[in-house]
């Protein structure tokens, strides 16, 4: 089993648990993001359900960083591999139209060099909400996140024209989620920076 199935499959038993635990209970407050089956290029929806005890209905309208940093973060790995691979159909529901127009600019590019981009995220070293436009019901969060990536650009032929296979990069990415309030209430990413560190 591959270590993205094993990932997947940790975050589905989360999911899954906290789910069952709040079953049949109403007003139960959640986070949705949109993610990719390792491997498939399939979008899947994941919502963090947020415990139901006493203490926490509430504090229901108070916003949760820790949640939402776990979605932030699986957002980030699954819109960065599908940018690599070149999949503009998962990556339609993670973006919003400005950003989704940019990354397929840069795909289209890419695929007229007869270029191939390989992305593997080693580790996420830190995660932190830099910016929220308001404290308990938050419509718009910049989050800053400092990993470990693989990043390399091959032509193709397979020669290296940028990154290193073995050298690993440190980088830091500020990202901007913003809330979709259409039918399906979730977040998208309105606004991408990366710099090596």
């Amino acid at each position: 089993m591959s270590a993205g199935w094993i990932f997947l499959a940790i975050i589905v038993f989360v999911i899954l648990s906290k789910l069952f635990s709040v079953l049949g209970k109403e007003n139960v407050p959640s986070e949705k993001f949109r993610g990719v089956l390792p491997g498939t290029g399939q979008v899947f929806e994941m919502t963090i359900v947020k415990s139901n005890s006493t203490e926490n209905q509430k504090k229901e309208n108070t916003f949760d960083e820790k949640d939402f940093l776990i979605g932030a973060k699986i957002a980030f790995n699954t819109i960065s591999e599908a940018f690599a691979m070149g999949n503009k159909d998962a990556l339609k529901p993670l973006l919003s139209r400005k950003v989704f127009d940019a990354f397929c600019t840069a795909i289209e590019e890419r695929n007229e060099r007869k270029e191939k981009m390989e992305f593997s995220l080693i580790s996420i070293n830190s995660s932190k909400v830099l910016s929220k436009d308001d404290d308990k019901k938050p419509t718009k969060i910049t989050v800053e996140l400092i990993t470990e990536q693989m990043n390399v650009l091959r032509d193709e032929n397979g020669t290296v024209l940028e990154g290193d296979p073995i050298q690993l990069s440190s980088v830091k990415d500020t990202w901007t989620f913003q809330k979709n309030t259409g039918l399906r209430s979730t977040w998208i990413v309105v606004s991408t920076k990366s710099e090596a560190i």
